[in-house]
């Protein structure tokens, strides 16, 4: 059972995505709040897995003390009238687990609930590659690479580099002159060092946390094919993806 907590300034929202959330066995929702204070207490008290929460909201309980990234009780999912650039970099800012679109449907609402659950990120279509760009910019401006001890190998960075450009297996293995199980046998590594589970994941991962050069970070789209059911479960076949 999935535990989700509502957050919208509308509050007839909140109610409809209630009904319909619960149209499923596997999904509980415990309240609805239509204000940042609200939503505070009710993340303090109900303790939720899921926090579904419109990005004017999500800001102003950021600014109140709830820290969506760093919580570690629960991941949220942010909601937006549109998929523009300027909100969904704030929304991943905020510690967004998920971005969805205030039109999508129960059927997308749900899939993407189930998948943050399983511990991915999913963004709407597009959304990837516009935090990736912009982040790639942020870096280059500070013209800084910060690399936080993950005890990754100079070998594993330069590896992450090349992934998070958008690099294929085969590729990584070209460039370095090494053959293709190597590089998912380092990748294996490498996902299990900094706790992700796909190629999507450590791209994001990277980028976020600077373990890779600014000016070679995403040349290319970075494409996640397989929809994984957990770190543990997946890490080896993630990191066979081309």
């Amino acid at each position: 059972m999935t535990r989700v907590l509502i957050a919208d300034s509308q509050f007839s929202f909140c109610q409809r995505m209630r009904q319909l959330l619960e149209r499923r066995h596997d999904i509980q929702v415990l309240g609805e709040a239509s204000d940042a204070a609200r939503t505070v207490l009710l993340m303090q008290q109900l303790r939720p897995d899921i926090l579904l929460i419109d990005l004017g909201l999500c800001e102003q309980s950021a600014a109140l003390g709830l820290g969506a990234a760093g919580s570690s009780h629960h991941r949220t999912i942010v909601l937006l009238a549109a998929i523009e650039k300027g909100p969904i970099v704030q929304a991943f800012r905020l510690g967004a687990h998920g971005i969805l679109p205030r039109s999508a449907g129960p059927a997308m609402w749900r899939k993407t609930i189930r998948r943050v659950m399983d511990g991915q990120y999913c963004f709407e279509n597009g959304s990837v590659d516009v935090l990736l760009e912009t982040l790639r910019a942020s870096l280059a401006r500070e013209n800084a690479v910060f690399q936080e001890d993950y005890r990754l190998t100079a070998r594993e960075l330069e590896i992450v580099t090349k992934i998070t450009a958008g690099y294929s297996n085969r590729e990584v293995g070209q460039h370095f002159s090494i053959c293709e199980r190597t590089v998912k046998h380092h990748l294996t590594n490498i996902f299990d060092k900094v706790g992700v589970a796909s190629r999507l994941e450590l791209a994001l991962f990277a980028v976020q946390h600077r373990l890779a050069a600014a000016e070679s970070v995403v040349r290319r789209p970075v494409h996640d094919d397989k929809e994984s059911s957990g770190r543990s479960r997946t890490a080896r076949a993630a990191a066979g993806t081309a």
